[in-house]
C-alpha cells in the first residue's frame, strides 16, 4: 500500500514539473502598434531641395527602433499645401516614445536651373514631440521641413556656398486642423503664411486656381498673411483651428 503511495506521488510530482517547465516557456505575444511618418513642406524660392534619408528610427527606453531603413531622396519641393510624401511606415512595440532621429547623408539645391551640392554640418538630427504608441493603432507623425529657411547661403554671388541647417517641427496628424481660402486675384504668385505669434509656423503656394491650403496645425488662434510679387497683401487675424477641421476663409482679394 505505501508503494502504491510512493509511486502515485512520484508520478504527481512529475505531472507537476512538467506542467510549471511548458508554462515558463510560454510567451505572450508582442503587442504591437504602426507608426506611419509623413513629410511635407514650406515653398521656398529654390527650383529643388534634395534631400537623403539614410534611416530614420523611433525612441524607446534606450532603444532606437528602425522605421526607415533604406536611404531615401526626396524633393522637399513637391510636397506642399497639405500635401504629404510617406517617408515610412512600420510596426513597432507598443509604448511611449520620446524622439524620432533622423540620419541624412546627402543634400542639394537648385538654383536657377543650376544644381548646387549642400554641406550637410550634422548627418544626425533629433526631434520630439514624444507620443505614445497604442496596440492595434496607427499613429501618423507630420515631419514639417521648412526649405526655404533649412537652406542657408553664404560666400559671393558668383561662387555661393550652400549649407543645411534643418528647420523642421513635426505634430501629430490627428490633433491638427488646416486653414483654405481662395485668392480672386492670384496673377502675382502669391504665398499664404499661418503665424502664431511671432513664428511662422507654415506657408503654402497659392495653386493654379487661386485656391490654398495651410495645413497641420495645431488648435489655437493664427494670422494668416498673403502677399503676392507685386506685394499686393491681405492678413486675417484670430483665425481659429479646431482639431480634425478645415476652417475656410473664401473668397479673398490682395490691396
Amino acid at each position: 500500500m505505501k508503494k502504491h503511495f510512493l509511486l502515485r506521488l512520484l508520478i504527481f510530482g512529475l505531472f507537476a514539473l512538467l506542467t510549471i517547465s511548458c508554462s515558463s516557456d510560454v510567451t505572450s505575444p508582442e503587442q504591437n502598434g504602426t507608426l506611419k511618418l509623413n513629410l511635407t513642406d514650406a515653398p521656398s524660392g529654390y527650383d529643388a531641395v534634395n534631400i537623403t534619408f539614410s534611416e530614420i528610427s523611433a525612441h524607446i527606453d534606450s532603444d532606437w527602433i528602425s522605421v526607415v531603413g533604406e536611404p531615401i531622396t526626396v524633393n522637399l519641393l513637391d510636397y506642399n499645401n497639405g500635401e504629404t510624401f510617406l517617408l515610412g511606415s512600420e510596426s513597432l512595440p507598443s509604448g511611449k516614445y520620446t524622439q524620432i532621429r533622423l540620419f541624412i547623408t546627402e543634400a542639394s539645391v537648385t538654383v536657377d536651373g543650376e544644381l548646387h551640392s549642400m554641406t550637410v554640418p550634422s548627418d544626425k538630427l533629433k526631434i520630439g514631440p514624444q507620443f505614445t504608441i497604442e496596440d492595434g493603432i496607427t499613429y501618423e507623425l507630420v515631419i514639417d521641413f521648412d526649405a526655404s529657411r533649412s537652406v542657408v547661403v553664404s560666400g559671393p554671388k558668383d561662387d555661393p556656398k550652400y549649407k543645411l541647417k534643418p528647420h523642421i517641427r513635426a505634430v501629430p496628424m490627428a490633433v491638427t486642423g488646416s486653414i483654405s481660402g481662395n485668392v480672386t486675384n492670384h496673377e502675382n504668385n502669391p504665398i499664404a503664411y499661418a503665424i502664431q505669434g511671432e513664428d511662422t509656423l507654415t506657408s503654402s503656394i497659392v495653386r493654379d486656381d487661386g485656391t490654398f491650403t495651410l495645413g497641420f496645425l495645431l488648435d489655437g488662434s493664427y494670422r494668416v498673411d498673403v502677399e503676392d510679387d507685386s506685394l499686393q497683401t491681405y492678413s486675417a487675424s484670430n483665425v481659429t483651428v479646431n482639431i480634425g477641421e478645415n476652417t475656410d476663409l473664401g473668397d479673398i482679394i490682395l490691396e
